[in-house]
């Protein structure tokens, strides 16, 4: 591989990111579609299940928490305990989803790696294209980390976000239920008139969490492209420090080494200058994600208050409201919470892609090895086995 060669590739940073997801789907999303369909369907299902059941814990939790301040309002030593009883089925019922979720969320995320692995690497080493892209000059650094590395940072984080947006989902629908229910309408006085606003609660949530996460993409949306740059000069600084190990004799026989040195003195300056803005970029998002977590508590029970003091609501209602406001915006806030998150998975995903472009650019022996038809690597369905007598090394 020669540096000129790891130029003349066109990077994912210059792509549309809906052209990037594109790309990167149309091979990562075969694993539902061919012969591991089947089995991916099964731990989806799986995954969908347990988020389900961690959905009605927490519901419970809310309703239980209601009952148990109520009766403590009330005094009443026999409902009191009665609800202290329930919490031993409370904590299983919730760990029992939970483990539930993680099993079927990593075994899902294992099996989908081994499939695009298999299939990423098929494709490189079929007709001898690993060669054919270095010498056509389209190879992009460091293929074999992309492979090894980006892939693994690329995939998890899907199925995370995946969670996270079902779970919002369900969240929204049943905690603004009860947020509806519990709370119902609240009577303003101004002056010698008065305001009733419906389901006041509600309207209050979804008022302020559309426009948290309206505010906080706005004050996030420069670290996608950061994160992205700054991925892409380490790659460079990997690919000049390689480039200086496989052409040691050669630098040594023409006195280069100095000016290789300032080769990668310059590129490790731009690592430290993007890296510097990526944690602008950050420490301003998150400047703005932890204060809008101490105010969403607050900001529920200083909403409900008016109303409990007027008589309209039981202490066990106004804790309920509470709660079941900070789980809506939760749901609301999962943008917000994993806008950094995204920005690293386009970063990764965009380092597979320019793989994947590299690999179906200009075929050149035998069929296209990236061509739209369901392409299945040999053993790309095999269950995870090993070797008999072999021990995988400890991670």
């Amino acid at each position: 591989m020669t540096e000129s060669s790891s130029r003349s590739f066109i990077p994912f940073s210059e792509h549309r990111k809906r052209d990037v997801f594109r790309r990167f789907w149309a091979v990562t999303g075969q694993f539902w579609r061919g012969q591991t369909r089947s089995k991916a369907f099964f731990y989806t299902l799986g995954l969908a299940l347990g988020l389900v059941l961690v959905l009605l814990v927490n519901v419970g939790v809310n309703r239980w928490q209601s009952a148990l301040f109520n009766a403590l309002e009330a005094k009443d030593s026999a409902r009191a305990f009665f609800a202290v009883s329930l919490v031993p089925l409370l904590v299983l019922g919730g760990a029992g989803a939970g483990a539930l979720v993680v099993y079927m969320r990593e075994t899902l995320q294992v099996f989908w790696r081994e499939f695009v692995v298999k299939s990423l690497v098929a494709r490189w080493i079929a007709g001898d294209r690993y060669r054919a892209i270095q010498e056509e000059g389209r190879e992009p650094p460091n293929p074999e980390y992309r492979i090894a590395d980006d892939v693994r940072v690329a995939l998890d984080p899907l199925v995370d976000f995946a969670i996270g947006f079902f779970s919002a989902g369900l969240a929204l629908v049943a905690f603004i239920g009860i947020l509806w229910s519990v709370g119902g309408s609240m009577t303003v006085k101004i002056g010698t008139s008065s305001i009733t606003i419906p389901a006041f609660m509600v309207l209050a949530a979804v008022l302020y969490g559309a426009i948290m996460t309206m505010a906080t993409v706005w004050v996030g949306r420069p670290l996608v492209g950061a994160i992205a740059r700054k991925n892409e000069s380490e790659a460079r600084l990997r690919f000049d420090l390689t480039h200086i190990r496989e052409h040691a004799e050669k630098v040594r026989k023409t006195g280069a080494g100095p000016a290789s040195h300032q080769v990668v003195l310059n590129t490790y300056e731009g690592v430290v200058e993007r890296s510097r803005r990526v944690v602008q970029y950050h420490t301003r998002i998150t400047w703005f994600t932890n204060g809008n977590g101490v105010l969403v508590p607050v900001f529920a029970i200083v909403l409900a208050t008016p109303k409990y003091l007027a008589g309209g609501l039981s202490l066990g209602d106004l804790i309920s409201l509470g709660a079941a406001f900070h789980q809506t915006q939760a749901a609301f806030s999962w943008l917000v919470d994993n806008y950094r998150q995204v920005a690293l998975w386009y970063a990764s995903a965009g380092r597979v892609v320019d793989l994947i472009d590299a690999l179906s650019d200009k075929p050149t022996a035998g069929p296209d090895p990236l061509a739209d038809s369901p392409y299945e690597p040999v053993g790309a369905h095999a269950h995870l086995t090993d070797p008999p007598g072999m021990k995988m090394p400890a991670e």
